[in-house]
């Protein structure tokens, strides 16, 4: 047992004393990005998916030398990753762009919708959010006469800074009185 370890390690040296006497020239040094996702929306998860690196077909390290990636902002950021081997170092750049592509989430406040004529009614208004956590824009479009029977449409538009819109309904009814 002990003359097959020994044997092993000696293999082993050998080897490592092997490829640290290979000739090593700056094109046999590489390092690529992996695939990976590098589009994506503001204020949501994020994974690198790193790089390979290799020196004569064998996998070496690298560092990561820069990493101005902020998903809490949209904008185009980069990932460098950097590798050096016996004098030889090698660089590539991973570019991630962070997005807002969605629109607002908006509801309906719960209100008094259906009144009767010459009631006074009160619209209750909305609840907006949006992923990017920032201010949303609303408009609102139509009147509701409680002078008069009919159904009413009031339309409410919000768009986040990123110019994505949402838009929804509420119906409001007049009843003549009995």
């Amino acid at each position: 047992m002990k003359s097959r370890l020994l044997v092993l390690f000696l293999l082993l040296s050998l080897s490592f004393l092997f490829i640290g006497c290979i000739n090593v020239e700056e094109s046999d040094v590489t390092i690529v990005i992996k695939p990976g996702i590098d589009t994506v929306e503001v204020n949501s998860e994020y994974v690198d998916n790193g790089a390979t690196a290799k020196a004569n077909n064998w996998t070496i390290a690298y560092d990561i030398v820069e990493n101005d990636v902020d998903i809490t902002s949209v904008g185009v950021y980069q990932i460098l990753y950097e590798t050096t081997y016996r004098g030889f170092t090698k660089q590539a750049l991973r570019v991630v762009t962070v997005v807002d592509e969605t629109p607002p989430v908006v509801t309906l406040k719960s209100g008094l919708d259906t009144i009767y004529e010459g009631d006074t009614w009160v619209d209750a208004g909305i609840e907006t959010s949006d992923n990017s956590l920032l201010p949303v824009e609303t408009e609102t479009e139509g009147v509701v006469s409680a002078d008069y029977a009919g159904e009413y449409h009031i339309k409410y538009i919000v768009t986040d800074q990123a110019g994505n819109q949402t838009e929804i309904v509420r119906y409001v009814n007049v009843l003549r009185k009995p």
